[in-house]
């Protein structure tokens, strides 16, 4: 940091459009390459080590924005680059297998005891342990939310293994019975006849030379109207209708 403020110094006092000008904007354009190199070198170390030696990761979707109202904390937040190295978890947990779970923003990680889940009112930004006046636990303030991330991960992908596929396909037996909403028949389960699913439909796709793809779904039911694409089966004829044309010659002019 201190040598991008003394060449930034340099590059302000050096006369506009002026050689020294130009060699000093090159001098400052170096100095923050080597510093955007330094942080994304150290966010890849710190990310392989991760995805290789954890099966599972869990970050905090932090208010970022908010965060950085603090003036004393904003140029160390800007300079963490912490979506760079969100982005270098996600697809390097993809390539080694670790899960990465996303904490909720609002879960009180920091002011939560990780031993019995008292909660604290208000804990500073000075105070760096992490004091339980239940428990009496005594810890450092980052390992007590990294205690506290880790619980809610494995709560969290419990609860996702657990919960029902709903994508799942299945028998529908819960449809409604031709016969009114309260009618039940058997083991509950639609019949043919009832109005609910028919298991016995099959969907079928005529193709036309006109389309060239496929045309409408045609419904093979037992018992049922089928619907047919073909053009003979558009004709007037084929449908039961006649076409009446009108008499023109007895209009008077």
């Amino acid at each position: 940091m201190v040598g991008l403020r003394r060449r930034s110094r340099a590059a302000s006092r050096a006369k506009s459009r002026s050689s020294n000008h130009g060699k000093a904007i090159r001098r400052l354009s170096r100095q923050h390459a080597r510093i955007a190199n330094v942080r994304r070198s150290f966010l890849h170390e710190v990310s392989n080590q991760l995805v290789k030696t954890h099966d599972r990761l869990c970050l905090e979707n932090l208010a970022v924005a908010n965060l950085l109202g603090n003036r004393h904390l904003a140029r160390a937040i800007s300079d963490a680059g912490w979506t760079e190295f969100a982005r270098q978890v996600g697809y390097k947990g993809a390539w080694f297998g670790a899960e990465l779970v996303i904490c909720d923003r609002w879960f009180p990680s920091t002011t939560t005891c990780s031993r019995c889940g008292q909660i604290k009112d208000r804990m500073g930004l000075a105070v760096r342990e992490f004091c339980c006046c239940n428990c009496g636990l005594v810890l450092d303030r980052d390992r007590n939310a990294a205690a506290n991330l880790a619980a809610w991960a494995e709560a969290a992908s419990m609860a996702a293994a657990l919960a029902p596929d709903r994508q799942a396909g299945g028998r529908v037996t819960n449809a409604s019975g031709g016969e009114g909403t309260d009618h039940c028949r058997g083991d509950g389960e639609t019949s043919p006849i009832e109005g609910g699913t028919d298991a016995h439909a099959v969907v079928a796709w005529q193709r036309t030379p006109e389309k060239g793809a496929a045309g409408r779904p045609r419904y093979e039911e037992p018992g049922r109207l089928q619907w047919n694409d073909s053009p003979q089966a558009q004709e007037p004829a084929a449908l039961g209708l006649s076409i009446v044309k009108p008499d023109f010659s007895r209009v008077s002019r």
